[in-house]
């Protein structure tokens, strides 16, 4: 059982180290919209606002104060972001506009962009991270993109597993493949190969949550070789298995 005295312990103890915060966390509370989360060295949380500890789940965030990310997501996401932290404290380097599938409330697959920044202390060394997490509607970028990329994007979006070949886009529209990845990038904050591959993942969550198709089924049909290539595909961006999805978030969907 959580110590009366957990949360103010926590942050008293990571202020005394910490430098100026002034309101910022404050401020971040009364966004909805963007999620803002605070850890100390360890990676425990010290501040997050409603749209961070709602999102998973919680109700306050006195509930999720002193917790680490392996304790809050699955292991294979836990330990991708406890890499990104490490670096930013190691480092003192931000990592801005990380674009990632994560699942949201209803187990859905979101698209969310990550930024993190090293917290200073009164001797400018880093002493913990803070960032945030916002959805990503990467449909807002298609109307303002080079043509390749609208045709890219609305392809992998309308029907990911028909894409065999991204070539394609830029020949279809005279120009390099290696200009087509910058475009592609520029416009998206992800290469193209990694926007199918996401892309991929969440219509087969779709799939997988709707129970009427086989796995090694949807396995064919995404694109992928065989059912073991996309089981190590969708658990590597998702923490789960297919079948593992598939038995929890198709029963919660009925």
């Amino acid at each position: 059982m959580k110590e009366p005295n957990h949360e103010s312990h926590i942050r008293d103890e990571f202020m005394d180290v910490a430098g100026n915060l002034g309101g910022l966390p404050t401020l971040f509370s009364h966004m909805d919209d963007v999620a803002f989360f605070l850890k100390n060295e360890r990676f425990q949380i010290i501040f997050a606002n409603r749209a961070f500890y709602g999102r998973l789940g919680f109700s306050s965030e006195s509930e999720i104060v002193g917790k680490e990310d392996f304790g809050l997501f699955p292991e294979p996401l836990a330990k991708k972001f406890r890499t990104d932290d490490a670096y930013v404290l190691k480092t003192g380097n931000s990592k801005p506009r990380m674009i990632e599938l994560f699942l949201n409330q209803q187990g859905l697959p979101d698209w969310y962009a990550t930024s993190k920044l090293a917290v200073l202390g009164p001797l400018g060394k880093p002493v913990g991270v803070m960032g945030t997490v916002q959805r990503y509607d990467h449909a807002d970028s298609v109307p303002f993109a080079h043509k390749s990329v609208s045709l890219a994007i609305t392809a992998m979006r309308s029907d990911p597993g028909g894409v065999a070949s991204l070539q394609r886009f830029a020949d279809d529209t005279a120009i390099s493949y290696r200009h087509f990845n910058r475009l592609f990038k520029e416009a998206t904050g992800l290469t193209p190969k990694q926007y199918l591959g996401r892309s991929r993942v969440q219509r087969a969550c779709e799939k997988l949550m709707r129970n009427e198709t086989s796995i090694a089924d949807i396995a064919v049909n995404l694109g992928y070789c065989d059912q073991s290539a996309f089981t190590s595909q969708f658990r590597k961006r998702m923490g789960f298995t297919p079948l593992q999805y598939r038995k929890r978030f198709s029963a919660e969907l009925s």
